[in-house]
């Protein structure tokens, strides 16, 4: 008997025609009916803030909004600035100005390499690429990247320009950085700040689920190591809110905002202001931390669910994982090196799963064993269903 034969007769819900999606960490409809149930209670305004929302200008966001931006980044209100939607555009955007401009300590060329701990996020790495810059990988250790592994890299390689990172409920691992992680690289990376940058995408910077350690700002780590300007947070509201249609926030020094809008300057006349005011309407309706503790009731059962599942074959010695506190993703590593097996089987059955290797640069996993898992998108039924296929095939491969 083959394994989809068998896994039917384990499933016998399996239908040939479905299929199961765990590739994209994106919110659930219910999540997304949530924000809506408020919105449509709300009346769009068209002028905050003294300003007239329908307009050009103001550049940096309104000025609510940005104190919003601070909120969620742990960073101060006159280096924080309130874009348009989706940080990852606004990384985008940054790397660019780095590349064409250059910040004070921050200048790309295509000799830059950039040190990715990993697994990471797939889509900062694809970025990377695209710009012709050469990814270095490191491991992670429990409290962040591997501070060994970083050291030996910036001591025998030329041209390490910087470092991309996810340091609360890291994109896919969960690592939350700890402080005395953070304030070592920043150590680390002191002798080389003519020209080194913190690439920090704090995309889940208030997304807990359960208890999770604080963690000192980075402008307040950066500037006790005399390298303010070597930092590049980003963020946004993508997953608080609506997804497509959230707001993005930057914070860094003065100087490198002030050259960040130069550069924007040429893109865009200015932010989409009626929808940031939409969003501060929206946050007089319900307070962010109410926000966060309704959507914590739709995502933290589906974290459950997958741990519950998981946790037997970590036992069993088929796979190693940690379960987050936060986020949105389990990063699940094959005892038996066959990440690509189990995707394939995977699929055949119904379920999607990322590629084998996409959260590594250039898509190549070494050892051939990590998996990503995105529970937040499917109901919980649905959601069964994915893991109960995932962890079957996993079984009868191992």
């Amino acid at each position: 008997m083959n394994i989809l034969e068998h896994i039917k007769q384990e499933l016998p819900w399996l239908d040939a025609n479905s299929t199961y999606d765990l590739t994209r960490g994106k919110p659930a409809p219910e999540q997304l009916d949530i924000v809506q149930n408020i919105l449509a209670k709300i009346e769009q305004p068209f002028e905050l803030d003294g300003i007239d929302l329908r307009n050009y200008g103001n550049p940096e966001g309104l000025p609510s909004a940005r104190k919003l931006g601070a909120t969620i980044l742990d960073s101060k209100y006159d280096e924080t600035h309130a874009l348009d939607n989706s940080s990852l555009t606004l990384m985008h955007q940054i790397i660019s100005c780095s590349f064409f401009l250059g910040f004070k300590n921050s200048k790309l060329s295509k000799k830059s390499k950039i040190i990715c701990p990993v697994p990471g996020y797939d889509r900062h790495f694809k970025l990377l690429e695209n710009f012709g810059i050469e990814m270095v990988t490191v491991p992670f250790q429990n409290d962040g990247p591997d501070l060994n592994a970083i050291e030996h890299l910036l001591k025998s390689e030329k041209d390490i320009h910087g470092i991309v990172c996810v340091p609360r409920h890291s994109n896919p691992t969960g690592h939350t950085y700890s402080d005395a992680n953070v304030k070592a690289l920043f150590k680390l990376a002191h002798p080389y700040k003519d020209n080194f940058s913190f690439f920090w995408d704090n995309a889940y910077a208030c997304h807990d689920l359960y208890e999770t350690i604080e963690q000192t700002p980075i402008d307040q780590i950066a500037k006790d190591h005399d390298m303010e300007h070597n930092y590049f947070q980003v963020g946004s509201t993508s997953k608080i809110t609506l997804a497509g249609a959230g707001i993005s926030f930057f914070s860094s020094s003065v100087s490198n905002l002030d050259t960040f809008i130069d550069f924007r300057n040429a893109i865009t006349p200015g932010p989409n202001k009626m929808n940031q005011g939409l969003h501060m309407k929206y946050f007089e309706a319900i307070p962010l931390e109410s926000q966060m503790e309704e959507l914590k009731k739709v995502i933290k059962p589906k974290f459950e669910l997958v741990d519950s599942c998981l946790k037997p074959l970590q036992e069993e010695g088929l796979c190693t994982y940690i379960k987050p506190t936060g986020g949105y993703f389990f990063s699940f590593n094959s005892a038996k090196n066959n990440a690509d097996a189990i995707i394939q089987s995977c699929s055949k059955l119904g379920l999607k799963l990322l590629p084998v290797g996409a959260c590594f640069p250039y898509q190549k996993d070494p050892d051939n064993t990590n998996i990503r898992l995105a529970p937040t998108f499917p109901d919980l039924t649905t959601l069964k269903r994915c893991i109960s296929i995932f962890t079957n095939v996993t079984k009868y491969l191992n």
